[in-house]
């Protein structure tokens, strides 16, 4: 196959992804909806079996369709996923484009600005189920960091959906789980791990007393707070400063 034969190709199975990433973005396309057949698509686009397939495994790369081979019904529209902006923030940490700085100080906004929502949409029901989050995380101390972080990353989870806004959740939950891969053997190679777990949970109490009282400014001061001691001693001293200006920004103060 020639050069030429091949970029053809690649444009036409890129015809169909295209096609299907405009719909579902358009609301043409919801979840649950079904494309054509791979034969219709083939006359839909006047293409052949091969391209529609090739452009029916991208998709499926991206979590946005499922197909099964030979289904009359179509290939079916998924429901949205944050697995592939999961992925993406994966692959730049682990090839170094992305470091531990930029994801904390990146978390540093993006927690803080959680806090804020959370203290001012939270219902009953979430502060429970932060409640019974930090009954967990002291459950988990007697088990392991391992185990600990787990729910650490849980509790930020949780505040991160009772804040409501979907992005900042989808963030600062793929920016917590780089994190925590990139510093989690420095924490399991400290010498007092329960220390670490015993300053986590004072600092949740903390959060979930200003999220309970609606005192958002507070539970935003506490997130950049606390990142900053955690992690300021793991990055540059360039890098540690704009962390600083980031803790004083918000009227927040710095260890010692």
């Amino acid at each position: 196959m020639t050069s030429q034969t091949s970029a053809t190709n690649g444009r036409l199975f890129q015809r169909v992804v295209d096609y299907v990433q405009n719909a579902i973005a358009s609301g043409e396309l919801k979840p649950g909806d079904r494309l054509p057949s791979e034969r219709e698509l083939v006359e839909q686009f006047g293409i052949g079996r091969a391209s529609v397939r090739e452009a029916l495994r991208v998709l499926e790369n991206m979590d946005l369709v499922k197909s099964q081979p030979r289904d009359p019904r179509g290939p079916l529209i998924l429901p949205l996923s944050v697995e592939p902006v999961r992925r993406s923030i994966a692959m730049l940490t682990s090839g170094g484009a992305l470091g531990l700085a930029e994801l904390v100080q990146f978390r540093m906004i993006a927690d803080a600005s959680a806090n804020l929502l959370a203290a001012a949409r939270r219902t009953d029901e979430q502060l429970l189920a932060l409640e019974r989050n930090m009954a967990r995380m002291r459950a988990c101390m007697s088990r392991g960091y391992a185990e600990f972080s787990q729910a650490d990353l849980e509790f930020h989870e949780l505040i991160a959906e009772a804040g409501g806004n979907r992005l900042v959740q989808v963030y600062g939950d793929v920016t917590r789980e780089a994190i925590l891969k990139l510093i989690q053997q420095s924490i399991l190679d400290a010498d007092d791990q329960t220390a670490l777990m015993l300053q986590s949970i004072r600092h949740h109490r903390a959060v979930f007393a200003a999220i309970s009282d609606r005192d958002g400014l507070l539970a935003s001061r506490l997130a950049r707070e606390t990142l900053y001691a955690y992690y300021a001693d793991h990055v540059s001293p360039a890098d540690r400063e704009i962390m600083a200006t980031l803790v004083r920004e918000c009227g927040g103060r710095l260890p010692g």
